[in-house]
């Protein structure tokens, strides 16, 4: 509050010097006002000038692109929008622009308004680090993880003797932040791609575990991680089990290997373990089908306009023991491309709860300057024509998890129920 109003000795003197400062700064706004006006017209006028602005006869302002020809379409539309806003901005915005980063960041936008989580723009650095890691091996901290239809991402496998596993990252935790940013809507591939970095250089996870709203913040140093995507054991003397963590460049030489351990340690039947595999490469699951199925169609897929490709099999020699097939609601994609065909031609048993649903198939184009996109681009359908996106595959056997094995802090397999269904399934196909 002014204390002039308040004080009763006020003088001539000090009216006098105040109405001196009050008429400074009335001068002081009109020279600024005029100067800002000044401004303005210029601006103005350029743009009038480049066709941006247009006035109208009732007095409003119009704005429109220097190139507008009448065309409706959203290209134009969006071109004319880009234009003023870019213009608007790079004129008026208070602080310096990035414009590679608004570049990206408008890429990812478009692709993300076709609303569909699985068609996603990467920027040279995210597809560069997403090519590394499907090679067999990155500088990360080596977890293997999901995207769940609420947008979590959650830790379906550490591997062993890898940084994460050795900073205490466990399965089922669910990544909430990387370096302190929320991977909330993120995409999977950007949040892996956030993850990964240089040998020898830290990146900070935050984590909720057990349905807890807690955070804990986990310092991992990152280092090379070689990907075993199949792990392979004899259960007893007659019974083996191949795990398959994920469908990449690796993994069906991986799994000939496996196989080929089993068979010397006196394997007479099969366990493969797909359970929260959440897909891969669709070339590499029809490899390692072709050593289970017989000649014939594996797999085809057809796009919107009704083409259809198929792929087929071709090695005469096939898997010839017993097979059961483990899946659950994480097992996705090109697991269940795996499920449906073994199911399709009666060649295995599956066993577990409903797969996933995710029945679209994926590609990459590359970009000329590093970037890319990845599209939806069709559907699958098993041998049969079972149309599997939204559905997933219905097992053989139905047999979820018991409640006994859920509350397990550590994995012990004689109480994992599925993997004791199968076993039993396998050693009664045995003795027939």
């Amino acid at each position: 509050m002014d204390n002039f109003d308040n004080d009763n000795n006020v003088n001539e003197k000090n009216v006098i010097q105040k109405e001196r400062h009050r008429s400074g700064v009335i001068q002081g706004l009109l020279i600024g006002s005029f100067t800002m006006l000044a401004i303005c017209a210029v601006v103005i006028a350029a743009a009038v000038k480049k066709g941006y602005i247009r006035p109208d006869t009732d007095g409003s302002i119009y704005i429109q692109s220097e190139t507008y020809d009448g065309n409706t379409g959203i290209g134009t539309e969006a071109e004319q929008k880009l234009n003023l806003i870019d213009q608007t901005l790079k004129d008026f915005y208070f602080d310096d622009i990035d414009d590679s980063k608004v570049l990206d960041n408008i890429y990812k936008a478009y692709v993300n308004a076709y609303g569909d989580k699985y068609t996603v723009y990467y920027t040279a650095d995210e597809y560069a680090k997403i090519q590394e890691s499907s090679n067999g091996a990155y500088y990360g901290i080596g977890v293997v993880v999901r995207k769940n239809d609420d947008g979590t991402i959650l830790v379906v496998e550490p591997y062993d003797g890898a940084p994460g596993k050795e900073a205490g990252m466990r399965k089922n935790d669910v990544i909430v932040t990387v370096n302190g940013e929320s991977v909330a809507d993120q995409d999977l591939n950007s949040v892996v791609a956030k993850i990964k970095g240089d040998e020898g250089t830290t990146v900070n996870i935050g984590i909720r575990r057990d349905g807890s709203d807690d955070i804990a913040e986990l310092t991992v140093t990152r280092r090379k991680v070689e990907i075993k995507t199949v792990a392979y054991e004899m259960l007893d003397d007659s019974v083996g089990l191949i795990t398959i963590s994920e469908f990449d460049k690796v993994t069906a030489q991986q799994f000939k290997e496996a196989y080929a351990q089993l068979e010397t340690l006196g394997m007479k039947g099969l366990v493969i373990d797909i359970r929260s595999n959440p897909g891969g490469l669709l070339n590499v699951v029809v490899d390692m089908l072709d050593e289970i199925l017989p000649d014939g169609l594996i797999v085809y897929t057809e796009d919107k306009y009704g083409n259809r490709q198929e792929y087929n099999g071709s090695n005469p020699d096939v898997i010839d023991v017993p097979l059961a097939v483990l899946v659950n609601g994480e097992s996705a994609s090109a697991s269940e491309i795996f499920a449906g065909a073994v199911q399709d031609y009666g060649a295995g048993t599956i066993i577990g709860t409903q797969t996933f649903g995710k029945g679209i198939v994926q590609t990459i184009r590359r970009m000329s300057d590093g970037s890319a996109i990845k599209y939806t681009m069709a559907k699958y359908f098993t041998p049969k024509g079972q149309d599997i996106h939204g559905h997933g595959v219905t097992p053989d056997i139905v047999e979820e998890l018991s409640d006994e094995f859920n509350n397990l802090t550590e994995y012990d397999a004689s109480k994992d129920n599925q993997l004791q269904k199968a076993i039993e399934v396998i050693k009664g196909d045995i003795t027939r």
